[in-house]
């Protein structure tokens, strides 16, 4: 058994294209996706920001952000290349390595370590039920939601190493400044 594992954070539309587009996105989706498919046999699980339309982060709603990745909505999306150019259908997104965070409308949460999927199970108990030690991540935001992602698998005690050329950014000195963290 592979004890390796890839988490995918957040290649949603929105922050590729849509209302929160991030430097360097459409690189860091070609770049994931090399990646993925150039380590086959490792697991991939797929983290997505899964927001109702009255979420707590949205400025309408007293938040800091503009509306995205709302439930439904193409800006919540998987990018499309992970259904076409993933060569292993295991790895290609799918109800099974698929998880959501950001689900509770009074509750912001950047990290996908306890993104659940549609049964409640988290990204964690997938890990360890799966004998997995080492994560690899890739995705979007360095500065947010990547950053919490790994610090909370950090503190979980996996090994956690980035594919930095499959990352976007909100700022590139924000990027940079975490990337030395």
């Amino acid at each position: 058994m592979n004890n390796k594992a890839h988490i995918v954070v957040d290649m949603l539309y929105d922050f590729i294209d849509g209302t929160m587009a991030c430097h360097n996105s459409q690189n860091a989706v070609r770049e994931s996706i090399q990646f993925i498919n150039s380590n086959p046999g490792q697991q991939v699980f797929y983290i997505t920001d899964s927001h109702p339309a009255n979420h707590c982060s949205f400025i309408e709603n007293g938040g800091i952000w503009p509306a995205h990745c709302v439930k439904g909505t193409r800006g919540q999306q998987i990018h499309q290349s992970y259904f076409t150019q993933v060569t292993d259908h295991c790895n290609r997104p799918c109800d099974a390595n698929t998880l959501a965070k950001g689900e509770d409308p009074k509750q912001e949460q950047y990290s996908g370590f306890e993104a659940k999927d549609r049964a409640g199970k988290t990204l964690e108990e997938f890990l360890r039920d799966k004998g997995v030690q080492e994560v690899i991540v890739s995705g979007i935001a360095t500065e947010y939601c990547i950053n919490a992602t790994v610090s909370d698998l950090s503190d979980a005690g996996f090994k956690v190493s980035l594919v930095q050329e499959a990352l976007a950014y909100v700022d590139r000195q924000g990027h940079e400044e975490t990337l030395i963290k």
